[in-house]
């Protein structure tokens, strides 16, 4: 009886260091992410002809009450606050959709990977728009990783 009841601790704790380190159980439990972003590509079109340029353009955003049931989440970032559509896709990845004061769509994937070397999560960032009076097609996606706060 002794001898199950170890073992059976032992396989529980196991089990809860084996959860913590997950990628997508933090994830999954994660309430507020601060994302910072380390580069970006940006495709734009002008009259036709495409060009492709890699930036080293930096940025941080926090992702706060971030409530997947009622998909609901807050951004805060450098252009202020708003509130931001959430949900959970079959591989755990976090998708977050908003809708700038322009009315633009930037759409945010928080990855259940960690980057090399760290414990924070791969993080994809897009966005698309239309400039000088509908003459430049542009978009962009940013890479960074996030940190769970809570």
């Amino acid at each position: 009886m002794l001898r199950t009841t170890i073992l059976t601790l032992l396989m529980v704790c196991t089990t809860a260091a084996h959860s913590a380190d997950d990628p997508a159980s933090r994830l999954r439990g994660a309430r507020s992410l601060r994302c910072t972003y380390t580069s970006s590509v940006e495709t734009t079109v002008r009259s036709g002809h495409r060009s492709i340029e890699q930036t080293n353009d930096k940025g941080a955003a926090v992702y706060d009450d971030i409530n997947v049931v009622k998909g609901t989440a807050r951004i805060i970032a450098n252009g202020g606050a708003s509130d931001v559509v959430v949900w959970r896709d079959r591989q755990e990845n976090l998708w977050m959709l908003e809708r700038t004061p322009s009315g633009n769509e930037v759409v945010t994937t928080v990855f259940p990977m960690y980057a090399e070397g760290t414990d924070e999560l791969v993080v994809l960032e897009s966005r698309h728009w239309l400039a000088i009076g509908g003459q430049i097609a542009a978009g962009e996606t940013a890479y960074g990783t996030c940190r769970i706060l809570e």
